[in-house]
């Protein structure tokens, strides 16, 4: 083993140690500092360290590793940023859903690291992912945004682009990696106008009802009467399906406990699966009482389809095996793409709008709650929505012929001309 050799000057000392040769010095704040790596000869270590001595006293100086640690921050990608920034979602006290997630990194990949055609072609999109964190301008984000604009045509999907991008960079002035944030679009980031949603009739649903086999009649009255989302639905167990029998009454009470619900998830190189998770939000969190004209569909389900046997499920803890409320003829659990397959197929056989799909059930009960005179916490109670806005601008309607009927309710108080 080669000796140690170090040799002492007026500023730092360097020492060699095999082939190599080691600088290290004391700074003014008492501590040792060191390059973080070591250097072929001696000529080269000098160097270093004369280079620190007049940092010193130019007064500019700041430690090594700090440096080092801005130099590896400065030559950060925005995409490489993204990617560490949506990892970062992952963990922690509080982490994001995966289905969340999922979505969170596919909206990225498509308008900002990977952009599907066209927008792969044009370069005041492309161009943004490979510029370094800290060099990207306001203007290079407007051209970016212009070139989503003019490339693609789903402004869901520009807009969350947009704001996992903010995101990313609010993060980033956090942590002073950068000292501003530049993703600051003013119309970007204002919600656009939502795309008015058809408005079922009592009777289509009533067909759609009618028209659906036995094993899913129950499943679609939640969906449709209940309002609950697709997820929720299919994860809903057989423990969560209250029946009450009430003195003097032939019809029992039914209430349905919502405490999870399911999303689809396809990771890389796997198959696609449903992870049933918990609600996204508290407000997810909720009991809703079963309509007294759709309990039989109910008692029906729970007499026929439900035989005690478990399913393997996979949740956010793991695998489990749980008795599913509804289930495929096979056993399995349903896949949200399964259940739109088969209502399509109801909807053509028994003649309703084609733009009837299992989110239109929460416009149609919401419009109804309205009329019937709930308030907006209500409706957002038995609807699992928090968000009062999201309620009057995207799911509330005006029935046909409602306002009609509410015209002759004002004549008829107005007595007889």
């Amino acid at each position: 083993m080669a000796a140690k050799r170090r040799t002492r000057r007026d500023f730092g000392t360097v020492r060699k140690k095999g082939k190599r040769f080691y600088a290290e010095y004391t700074g003014p704040d008492g501590a040792q500092h060191t390059p973080g790596h070591s250097f072929p000869n001696r000529t080269d270590a000098d160097g270093w360290l004369a280079a620190e001595r007049r940092l010193m006293d130019l007064e500019t100086r700041t430690p090594p590793a700090r440096r080092a640690e801005k130099e590896k921050a400065d030559s950060l990608t925005v995409a490489q940023w993204l990617d560490q920034f949506h990892d970062l979602l992952e963990v922690g006290a509080s982490p994001l859903k995966p289905t969340t997630m999922q979505n969170y990194r596919n909206v990225t990949r498509w308008r900002i690291t990977q952009p599907s055609a066209p927008g792969d072609m044009d370069d005041d999109l492309t161009r943004l992912a490979s510029m370094r964190l800290t060099d990207v301008s306001k203007n290079d984000v407007y051209r970016w945004w212009d070139a989503v604009q003019r490339n693609y045509k789903s402004a869901t999907t520009n807009q969350q682009a947009y704001k996992r991008l903010k995101a990313a960079y609010i993060e980033a002035v956090r942590r002073e990696m950068v000292t501003v944030n530049p993703v600051d679009v003013k119309k970007a980031g204002e919600r656009g106008k939502a795309k008015e949603k058809y408005l079922p009739s009592d009777e289509e649903i009533e067909k759609i009802l009618d028209g659906m086999n036995d094993r899913y009649k129950a499943f679609t009255s939640l969906i449709f009467h209940h309002g609950l989302r697709i997820g929720e639905a299919i994860a809903l167990e057989v423990r969560h399906v209250h029946v009450k029998h009430v003195p003097g009454r032939d019809t029992p009470n039914v209430t349905v406990t919502i405490e999870q619900d399911a999303g689809r998830l396809s990771p890389d190189g796997e198959k696609t699966y449903m992870l049933i998770q918990p609600p996204k939000t508290d407000a997810g969190y909720r009991d809703v009482p079963i309509m007294r004209k759709d309990v039989p569909y109910f008692l029906d389900h729970l007499e026929k389809f439900v035989d005690g046997k478990t399913t393997p499920v996979r949740t956010a803890d793991g695998a489990k095996e749980v008795e599913l409320f509804t289930k495929t003829s096979s056993g399995t659990i349903l896949m949200d793409t399964s259940y739109r397959s088969v209502l399509s197929r109801v909807k053509k056989a028994v003649g309703v709008h084609p733009d009837i799909n299992p989110h239109t059930g929460r416009n149609w009960l919401i419009t109804r709650l309205a009329e019937q005179g709930a308030h907006l916490k209500e409706i957002g109670h038995l609807l699992g929505q928090s968000d009062m806005d999201t309620i009057l601008e995207v799911y509330m309607k005006v029935r046909a012929g409602r306002t009609t009927s509410l015209m002759d309710k004002v004549n008829d108080s107005l007595g007889k001309v």
